[in-house]
């Protein structure tokens, strides 16, 4: 790693920090003032309203990060990964302001992942032998690539539960994504990277504050959902083998999977559940991994998300060595394993919580 290249590192990270810890306090006194506080429902944790519109610096400071980083690096991308955000920051903003229709959503989404894709350099076009498939045409591809980033936009969004989850998973994500671009010699998406785990960071001090505390709303979750499943993608569309060479090929879909793990387990998971009850994907409840940990184990918001995150970090560990080692079959195996334990733990501690209220209610 050469001085240069380590002192743009510092900067674009310190760059994200900085922004983010400054505009944050900002954004929170616009939205008191204007008393565009986040409704309370029944499965909120607090008692009193709190700010939210915290994703409106995350947006500035991507917009921000990738156009100096075109600047020292030129690849092109800004001129559809901003546009493409726009749309889906907007979506955000419109929905924690008042509220947007599931379909207008979806068809907004759809037209920012579209112009996402008139770029070369989010079109998969090979999957290096994943379940047998190697080079496949665009006709199948780009459905299957609108699939991913609808769900995960929503996967993320619904992650968003509790303080400090979501920005820690985050920070988590791209600081992975960041050591794939390192190798790669990617420096431009390298800088966005570096540049959001500076501003998890500082977002994360308003986050789990006590008293200047802030959510990122649908603002901020819809927004990184979207630039995260846009990474993935890129990683997908890119020459992989040539620049990862400790891991077999066919393995990289397990890994990435194994990364973004919770959001995309918990995602299937509820969903799941609540198709087999006859309810919409999207009702809210208190069924996620993170209320239920809290529900069951007494925990606060910083022990869960903490929990949560060591969890998402040992199983992307255990998915990369194992993706070194092994077959794509013994790797989806791994995953599914994982999911099935989880996704029974999950269901005897909400068996125990159902029944510990109605001792509860009882006694009253």
């Amino acid at each position: 790693m050469t001085p240069y290249l380590i002192f743009v590192l510092i900067l674009f990270f310190t760059g994200g920090f900085l922004l983010t810890y400054f505009l944050t306090p900002v954004i929170s006194n616009v939205v008191k003032v204007r008393r565009l506080f986040e409704k309370r429902n029944d499965r909120s944790s607090h008692s009193v309203m709190v700010p939210s519109f915290g994703g409106i610096s995350f947006f500035i400071v991507f917009v921000m990060a990738l156009s100096f980083a075109e600047q020292f690096f030129t690849s092109g991308r800004a001129y559809y990964m901003i546009p493409a955000a726009l749309i889906i920051f907007m979506i955000g903003l419109k929905d924690d302001l008042t509220g947007v229709g599931a379909r207008n959503k979806v068809i907004l989404q759809l037209i920012a992942t579209s112009l996402l894709f008139l770029c070369a350099d989010f079109q998969i076009t090979e999957l290096w032998g994943w379940l047998g498939i190697h080079h496949i045409s665009l006709w199948i591809s780009i459905p299957l690539a609108y699939a991913v980033v609808i769900f995960f936009i929503n996967a993320f969004n619904l992650i968003d539960g509790i303080d400090g989850l979501s920005s820690s998973l985050a920070a988590f994500f791209f600081s992975f994504f960041a050591v794939m671009y390192f190798f790669r010699q990617e420096y431009t998406l390298l800088m966005v990277c570096v540049s959001f785990v500076g501003m998890f960071i500082a977002f994360l001090r308003y986050n789990l504050s006590t008293d200047k505390k802030i959510f990122m709303g649908d603002t901020g979750s819809m927004f990184i959902g979207f630039i995260l499943s846009a990474l993935v993608i890129e990683v997908m569309s890119s020459d992989f083998h040539s620049y990862v060479k400790t891991m077999q090929a066919s393995n990289l879909p397990h890994v990435l999977i194994g990364v973004l793990y919770i959001p995309v387990f918990d995602s299937i998971r509820i969903f799941i559940a609540r198709a087999s009850k006859g309810k919409s994907p999207f009702a809210p409840d208190r069924t996620h991994i993170h209320h239920l940990l809290m529900d069951y184990h007494g925990w606060k918001h910083p022990k869960t998300s903490f929990v949560i995150v060591l969890l998402n970090v040992g199983i992307m560990l255990l998915v990369w060595q194992t993706s070194v080692l092994a077959p794509q079959w013994v790797v989806a195996s791994i995953l599914l394993g994982i999911g099935i334990m989880m996704s029974l733990y999950l269901r005897d501690l909400r068996r125990i919580i159902e029944v510990r209220k109605v001792l509860a209610d009882k006694k009253k």
